[in-house]
């Protein structure tokens, strides 16, 4: 969808999304505001405008997040849009204890299991549980919420802008998904802003005519801005993962070996 805006050759601009790149202070070039899970950034070759920003937190996190993302937008002047993607175990992870069928099993089984050995066909990450063959509640079910925030025309910014032109929030587990239109329809509006940004900055940093302009004007983003399929599956890899990971820990401290 990025690559889809056209932007010509001879303007010399890159527009890049970028993964785990620190934002710096605008006001204090030593200090390091962040490192935001993703960011769409325009490039020009006097300064740069990031466009986006997204954070992928867990909900325990959240607070921390959005004291994060509340100083990006208010010390940085280009994002127009924020999203984060929540996160939440629907039940707390507890370790096994030592009379629990994982501590059981344990005690017959010293060596450590690799992710393929140690997974069972009826884990359902994301959707359901994760048990593995170690009989254990390893992940619960994931509930994924999104939140999106549009920067006003009046250039502030506001998280109290919860379910209206400037916020939406949405579902995307467990089904059935809720508030999908409205997340696709501020979203929408965050490309048109974006796309107004590069126009803007195209008219002050680069040689144009009006006609070079007209494409650019006349873009207009899908109605799908992300594969939300793509996401949640690349949610349900990561998880299996770290629910490997708590076996793996849980594992070596009881006197299991590799």
């Amino acid at each position: 969808m990025i690559d889809s805006i056209p932007i010509k050759e001879e303007w010399d601009l890159l527009l890049p999304l970028l993964g785990s790149n620190a934002i710096k202070d605008p006001n204090d070039a030593q200090k390091i505001l962040g490192v935001p899970d993703s960011m769409l950034e325009l490039q020009g070759s006097n300064r740069d405008v990031i466009l986006w920003l997204m954070e992928v937190t867990v909900s325990q996190r959240f607070g921390d997040i959005m004291r994060k993302i509340k100083e990006y937008m208010e010390k940085c002047e280009g994002p127009v849009m924020m999203i984060v993607i929540i996160i939440r175990e629907a039940r707390a992870y507890s370790s096994p204890e030592v009379t629990s069928s994982a501590g059981i099993w344990a005690k017959t089984h010293k060596t450590l299991l690799n992710l393929e050995e140690w997974q069972h066909d009826d884990d359902r990450p994301v959707d359901g549980l994760v048990q593995s063959v170690v009989p254990h509640r390893w992940m619960d079910r994931l509930d994924i919420t999104v939140k999106v925030w549009l920067r006003h025309p009046d250039g502030h910014f506001s998280f109290n802008d919860a379910n209206n032109l400037y916020g939406r929030s949405a579902q995307l587990t467990p089904e059935p998904h809720t508030g999908m239109a409205g997340l696709e329809a501020i979203l929408k509006r965050g490309m048109v802003a974006i796309r107004d940004s590069i126009i803007d900055f195209v008219e002050k940093e680069c040689e144009h005519s009006q006609e070079d302009l007209r494409a650019l004007r006349e873009w207009m983003p899908p109605t799908r801005i992300f594969n939300w399929d793509e996401i949640v599956d690349r949610v349900r890899k990561a998880s299996l993962r770290d629910a490997h990971e708590r076996y793996k820990v849980w594992h070596t401290a009881n006197g299991g070996h590799r």
